[in-house]
């Protein structure tokens, strides 16, 4: 059911529009570079502080939820800096409800596009090691799910 307010309406256009050329790069340098996720961060703090003043504990907490946690898998080496930042991106013009949801689909998507990548190699008898996945796309399509789930 489409009920939202400006700013959510505002903040899901934009995340929508930015996650298209994230895609775009992910898959064709293997990078998702700062020029999206950097004004797409400012953007979110803007939003939170001019047009959701109420909430602003949310969309920090989601923010910084997001940032930790994928900070953390980055420091392990199972993604790149370029997801942590877009994954904060997310946190910061979404929220805390939406975030939580949105890291179910996202780990969903990681997994089909693990397990294709997987089958694929294997069936084609090549090495698994050292195949990256490029984890903005799943990131991206979690996303994407769980917007139009909201929509519905």
């Amino acid at each position: 059911m489409l009920d939202f307010t400006f700013a959510e309406a505002v903040a899901t256009i934009l995340l929508i529009c930015l996650c298209v050329p994230v895609v775009y790069f992910e898959l064709r340098r293997n990078t998702i570079p700062n020029a999206i996720t950097y004004p797409g961060i400012l953007a979110g703090f803007l939003i939170a502080v001019l047009l959701r003043r109420h909430d602003l504990l949310n969309y920090f907490a989601a923010f910084l939820l997001a940032f930790g946690v994928f900070y953390v898998f980055h420091l392990l080496g199972w993604i790149g800096g370029g997801d942590v930042k877009l994954m904060a991106m997310i946190g910061l013009l979404m929220g805390m409800p939406f975030l939580l949801r949105a890291l179910v689909y996202i780990s969903l998507a990681g997994g089909i596009a693990a397990a294709a990548v997987a089958a694929y190699r294997l069936l084609r008898r090549m090495p698994l090691r050292g195949v990256t996945i490029p984890y903005g796309t799943a990131i991206v399509a979690g996303t994407y799910f769980c917007i139009f789930e909201r929509m519905l």
